[in-house]
């Protein structure tokens, strides 16, 4: 190939390379916590939006702080889901309300119907304390998230409301097939109680009639008392294997899943493809029940 066309062909790399960034720019952007929350989002956006998450694969969303670049992003968002009660949340929002009062910022758990340590009425409100924030790990509960998203994206694009709409209809409906089946099968099932570190699982568990049974206390690993009552709880319900979370330590999950003689089985509660993901973790969680 002569001097020209590798110059010529170079070009055209540089040129094609811009051009994609300049639509990457170009494209309006929602902002989500978690990458669970971008595949509910594309479900109902499919790709008219770029999608910002803001915890990476394998960090832990308890403890995650922005980076000055996803900061940024956030500004430029058209509207950021939030999960509802995860402490990072919070602080993020005060800070970037200081710089872009009109973000709107969504919160899709709006409607749930909330696990929590504490709830407290006064008069016409309610304060809740010590939220379970794992929503997105419940299909009923999806649901109503959903129902907040696409009510937003077609809020700031009404021009394509009709595609919207009929992309929650087809996935509320699938989603509906889904946990009608489960619901049976787990119903079924000999074994109703299971071990997992990190408490995750607490609307799966009350949406199929099972008890999870949790390792880690109030956030914090636990103490040679706290693993004691945990594991004579465990050998009490028959259990012998434990769940844990792939950004989550394993030395206490190893140790007690020694003690009781079973394993420690990994499940990805945030992963991306959220609907694979489910129906794979929901398999193994019943497997492991009912083995």
């Amino acid at each position: 190939m002569n001097a020209f066309k590798i110059t010529a062909l170079i070009i055209f790399i540089l040129l094609s390379a811009c051009n994609g960034s300049v639509q990457r720019n170009e494209q309006p952007v929602i902002t989500v916590s978690i990458l669970p929350q971008k595949y509910l989002v594309e479900r109902i956006a499919g790709s008219n939006f770029r999608i910002n998450v803001l915890v990476p694969p394998g960090s832990s969303a308890e403890t995650y702080e922005p980076t000055p670049l996803q900061m940024q992003d956030i500004s430029n968002s058209v509207i950021y889901f939030r999960i509802g009660y995860m402490e990072f949340e919070n602080t993020l929002i005060r800070n970037i309300q200081t710089q872009n009062k009109d973000l709107n910022f969504v919160n899709t758990s709006d409607g749930n119907d909330l696990i929590a340590a504490e709830i407290v009425e006064h008069g016409d409100h309610v304060h809740m304390y010590g939220v379970d924030p794992h929503i997105w790990l419940s299909i009923p509960e999806v649901k109503i998230q959903l129902k907040n998203i696409t009510g937003a994206i077609i809020g700031i694009d009404p021009e394509n409301a009709d595609l919207y709409t009929n992309n929650y209809n087809i996935f509320i409906e699938e989603l509906n097939e889904l946990h009608d089946s489960l619901d049976e099968r787990f119903s079924s099932g000999k074994n109703k109680s299971f071990l997992i570190f990190h408490p995750a699982l607490g609307y799966f568990a009350r949406d199929y009639g099972l008890s999870q049974i949790s390792i880690e206390m109030d956030g914090k690993s636990p103490t040679a008392a706290n693993m004691k009552q945990v594991i004579d709880l465990a050998r009490k319900n028959d259990i012998n294997d434990v769940f844990i979370q792939m950004e989550f330590e394993r030395e206490s999950a190893q140790a007690v899943a020694h003690e009781l003689g079973g394993k420690v089985i990994e499940i990805d509660p945030m992963s991306e493809n959220w609907l694979e993901n489910f129906k794979e973790m929901a398999d193994v969680i019943y497997q492991t029940l009912n083995k």
